[in-house]
């Protein structure tokens, strides 16, 4: 039995293994409500860190990206949550492309001069914005100059590899991995996937036999579930323990490193 297997049922959690979890909503969103507070939001976050033995999480703003909302209250509360805890959050600004472009280009400018390096799209809830459409183009050319990683919910294989090719010194995180990723995963040097997924046994398994694991990060879509369903997959997959902490970390924070946004206290434990 793995080491990493044989203490997460011991109940150890993950000792001596680097965890971040990838894919995590915080504050307002249409279909349920993650915190209600920022108070709320830094003492049950580290509450579900420590629970679970997951060092840190990369957070994406509230439902504000919806609709005509106002986008910029969602990227507030994730700057006053990680303000807070700057040690175990790593924000992930939120957007609509569906505003104008000058707009759209001014909050990344607020946000970045905010000291945020990493983007979370959500276009195709966003009336079916093109991944490539004319506003998100713009964006992708602004996070190539201010080297910024850029997480999207998905992109068709067309836009991401146009994309990945026009900037390829930008890493781009596809939100919800499944197999038919693969063909993209293997060509796209700068194209990886994180795992949040339902699927059936053994699906991560196959994924890192056809692509390798460096290609795959954690990923709980918490904490509107519980951590564990990012963990478990990786945990109990038919790999090695040094496949499974690329996923569970390594690779994320190697991503994050790149950009600047990886918290000084990983820093060490990401190196070693």
């Amino acid at each position: 039995m793995n080491d990493i297997k044989a203490d997460w049922i011991a109940g150890r959690g993950l000792p001596g293994t680097l965890a971040i979890d990838g894919h995590i909503h915080i504050g307002e969103w249409p279909h349920a409500t993650t915190f209600r507070s920022v108070d709320e939001a830094v003492d049950e976050s580290r509450r579900w860190l420590d629970s679970n033995g997951v060092d840190a999480f990369c957070a994406v703003s509230g439902g504000y990206v919806f609709g005509k909302a106002n986008y910029r209250l969602g990227n507030d509360f994730l700057l006053k949550v990680w303000r807070r805890m700057p040690e175990r959050m790593i924000p992930f600004l939120g957007i609509n492309p569906g505003d104008s472009r000058d707009n759209v280009l001014m909050e990344l400018k607020r946000m970045t001069d905010a000291g945020v390096r990493c983007i979370k799209l959500l276009n195709t809830y966003q009336g079916n914005y093109p991944g490539d459409g004319p506003n998100l183009m713009a964006l992708y050319e602004y996070a190539a100059e201010h080297r910024m990683l850029v997480f999207n919910h998905g992109w068709t294989h067309e836009v991401i590899r146009k994309i990945s090719r026009q900037y390829p010194e930008t890493d781009f995180i596809f939100g919800h991995y499944g197999t038919g990723h693969d063909p993209v995963l293997k060509s796209c040097p700068n194209v990886y996937a994180n795992i949040w997924n339902y699927d059936q046994w053994g699906w991560l398994d196959q994924g890192i036999r056809n692509v390798g694991a460096g290609k795959f990060m954690l990923g709980s879509d918490g904490f509107l579930n519980a951590l564990s369903v990012g963990i478990g997959p990786v945990v109990f997959a038919d790999v090695g323990d040094d496949d499974k902490r690329l996923i569970l970390g390594l690779t994320m924070a190697r991503l994050l490193d790149k950009v600047g946004a990886l918290p000084k206290a990983l820093c060490g434990k990401h190196r070693i």
